[in-house]
């Protein structure tokens, strides 16, 4: 039996969490749909800031802000693993990123269960989308493992 090397042992670990992060948005939404069963009618004649304009518009606004964070801080960490040449710096820039882009889908329960709100859906996916666009790449761990020349 061929043994995978470290890199690739490091990469799958990566994916695994990776994974992780990105089943718990699917699980929000099990979660609303078992408590809260009544808000996946998809009355599409509700407006869509939902009688609550002001809650809305700041939630929105926070998750975007948080999402584009996630990016940002996930860069600052994969750019001091490559110069530190600390490949575990990857994977904390990994989990921080898929973190931080949680935040929506957890405004999106917030909204479902204290306000009722028909479109908390949206925040889910926001934050879906976000833990989608982390994926681990292998080309981070190779640059944080091997100085450059």
């Amino acid at each position: 039996m061929k043994r995978n090397n470290p890199i690739q042992v490091e990469y799958q670990t990566l994916v695994v969490i990776w994974f992780a992060l990105l089943a718990s948005q699917i699980l929000f939404l099990v979660l609303v749909f078992f408590a809260k069963p009544e808000l996946f009618a998809f009355d599409r004649s509700t407006p869509l800031l939902a009688g609550q304009p002001v809650i809305t518009l700041v939630f929105a606004a926070l998750a975007i802000v948080f999402v584009i964070l996630s990016f940002v801080m996930s860069q600052q960490h994969m750019r001091r693993a490559i110069q530190d040449q600390d490949a575990g710096c990857v994977q904390t820039g990994l989990v921080l990123g898929c973190a931080l882009s949680e935040v929506p889908s957890i405004l999106g329960l917030i909204l479902a269960f204290f306000f009722d709100h028909p479109y908390f859906y949206v925040w889910i996916a926001v934050g879906a989308l976000g833990v989608l666009l982390h994926f681990p790449r292998k080309g981070n761990l190779d640059a944080a493992r091997y100085k450059t020349k």
